[in-house]
């Protein structure tokens, strides 16, 4: 029983003891129940939370540029240049520009001009022959000597020239040549004969390489 208690219910004990004393016995009391422990609050158990483990990092691999695969493109092949072919026909065109005359000698150029649109070639000599009015060969016109056969590239509308002579003295007998004729001239390396409107002395008559 708390010592309060005792003295409160105690009359015999309170009637004894003088009052300053029953004072400090009270006192003591007191002093008594306070001095008791107070009951301690039961431990809280806390769990440890486990923190999350942070993710290890990863180290960026490094970045590694990759040139990209070029493809060779094919050059396209050069076509190698068309080895010009012999002047036709029908590339040519023939005219006879006027006579010269220089003493006895009398003397004609002939031009063949390209009138295709490619380049053709003019291989060899032309040919000429005078001839009658009806066209009877009169004398044939030879080709003056040449160290080689012409070899003329002609580019569209470009010109070459022959020239034809004849004399207008017999060189056998010194006389006038006698007559006359229309000259017909044929390209080099074609067959077309082409009836010119020059009239020429019969005597001597040449015709030079084409140039």
């Amino acid at each position: 029983m708390p010592c309060t208690d005792a003295v409160n219910t105690s009359p015999l004990l309170r009637a004894a003891v003088p009052a300053v004393a029953l004072a400090v016995l009270l006192a003591g009391c007191s002093a008594d129940r306070n001095d008791q422990p107070e009951a301690s609050a039961s431990p809280v158990t806390s769990s440890a939370v486990p923190q999350p483990t942070a993710a290890p990092q990863t180290t960026a691999a490094p970045q590694t540029t990759v040139a990209p695969a070029t493809t060779a493109v094919p050059q396209p092949s050069e076509t190698p240049p068309a080895t010009p072919v012999a002047c036709a026909n029908d590339d040519l065109d023939v005219a006879a520009g006027a006579v010269s005359e220089e003493g006895a000698l009398r003397r004609v150029d002939v031009t063949f001009t390209n009138v295709s649109s490619g380049v053709c070639v003019l291989v060899s000599y032309p040919g000429a022959d005078l001839v009658t009015a009806a066209g009877g060969v009169l004398v044939h016109v030879a080709r003056r000597p040449a160290n080689s056969a012409p070899h003329l590239e002609l580019q569209p509308g470009e010109k070459a020239t022959a020239d034809v002579q004849a004399s207008a003295i017999d060189t056998t007998t010194g006389e006038p040549c006698g007559r006359v004729g229309t000259l017909v001239v044929t390209a080099p390396n074609t067959t077309e004969s082409h009836l010119l409107p020059v009239n020429l002395p019969i005597c001597d008559a040449t015709i030079s390489a084409v140039g």
